[in-house]
């Protein structure tokens, strides 16, 4: 197999990898902590659709606060603060997750899992996290 085949034929499996993360996790958000900026790499059948798919990092937090039902909201954002995750990154943890309750747009209550791995990128210093978003 020659070079221009082993690319393509890596691009193809990239795809399918990531359609098959994008049914399992149809929320899935790129945060550059050091930035204190996001984006979203998927945004499609979520059910809260609240957020603007880019911006600062502080602001996403705040946004996704207010979804979030009252005995949830301020456990989201401490978890989920920049502040904290820099924390949790500096003691090596490699993740951080919970399970909350959150309002979709159509005002229904659902389980959610939010999970936060933290990633590198081998041409920055910066610390960054890829979100993981499911309904239960």
């Amino acid at each position: 197999m020659g070079d221009k085949e082993k690319k393509e034929n890596s691009i193809s499996i990239n795809k399918l990898l990531t359609q098959a993360l994008f049914k399992q996790y149809p929320l899935m958000i790129l945060g550059n902590l050091t930035q204190n900026t996001y984006s979203f790499l998927t945004y499609k059948d979520f059910t809260s659709t609240k957020c603007e798919v880019a911006g600062t990092f502080d602001d996403l937090i705040e946004s996704g606060a207010t979804t979030m039902h009252e005995m949830d909201r301020e456990l989201f954002k401490n978890t989920f603060s920049r502040e904290n995750l820099l924390q949790e990154y500096k003691k090596g943890t490699d993740k951080v997750e919970i399970r909350v309750i959150q309002e979709g747009d159509d005002g229904v209550l659902r389980r959610v899992e939010i999970t936060d791995y933290f990633v590198t990128d081998e041409d920055s210093d910066d610390i960054m996290v890829v979100s993981l978003n499911r309904n239960m």
